[in-house]
C-alpha cells in the first residue's frame, strides 16, 4: 500500500496546482466570453433599432407617395 499511497500523493501533487490553473483559465475565458456577448448584444439591438427606423422611414415615404397620387389623381 506504500507504493499507491506515494503514486496517489504524487498524481495529487501534480495535479492539483494544475487543475487550479485550468480553472483560473477557464474562469478567465468565461469572463471574456460574457463581455462579448454583452458587446454582441448591444450591436444587435443598435442594428435593429436602426432597421426598424429605415422601415418606419420606408413607410413613411410610401404613405407620402399614396399621398401624391391621390392629389394627383383628385386633380
Amino acid at each position: 500500500m506504500g507504493v499507491i499511497e506515494d503514486v496517489r500523493q504524487v498524481l495529487q501533487d501534480f495535479l492539483a496546482p494544475e487543475l487550479r490553473e485550468i480553472r483560473g483559465q477557464l474562469a478567465a475565458i468565461n469572463k471574456r466570453l460574457e463581455a462579448m456577448e454583452e458587446v454582441n448584444r448591444v450591436r444587435y439591438e443598435g442594428t435593429t433599432q436602426r432597421l426598424e427606423q429605415i422601415q418606419q422611414s420606408f413607410a413613411f415615404d410610401k404613405r407620402i407617395s399614396t399621398l401624391e397620387e391621390d392629389k394627383r389623381r383628385s386633380a
